[in-house]
């Protein structure tokens, strides 16, 4: 899953919490061109799919703001993202 955030501070402060609250880790990466939405350089949080119930409680509960969450499969090989409502 990707998390996209508007700010590296943002994306540093989640990733931090998400490790520390699920116990498995999260990544800082560029966010990908199919996904970004501002189209300049951003950040966003990578972690796995299975923690994507608890990333908007979190991020409310700590003031981050997040743009969107997209989940990440693979079909026919190519990467598919997928916005979580």
């Amino acid at each position: 899953m990707y998390i996209t955030v508007g700010s590296i501070t943002s994306a540093t402060r989640l990733k931090k919490l998400i490790e520390k609250r699920a116990g498995y880790p999260a990544y800082l990466v560029h966010t990908p061109a199919e996904i970004n939405e501002t189209g300049g350089c951003s950040y966003s949080v990578r972690a796995d799919n299975r923690l994507a119930p608890l990333v908007r409680p979190l991020s409310e509960e700590y003031g981050i703001g997040i743009k969107n969450i997209y989940t990440e499969e693979f079909a026919e090989g190519e990467r598919v993202f997928n916005a979580v409502p």
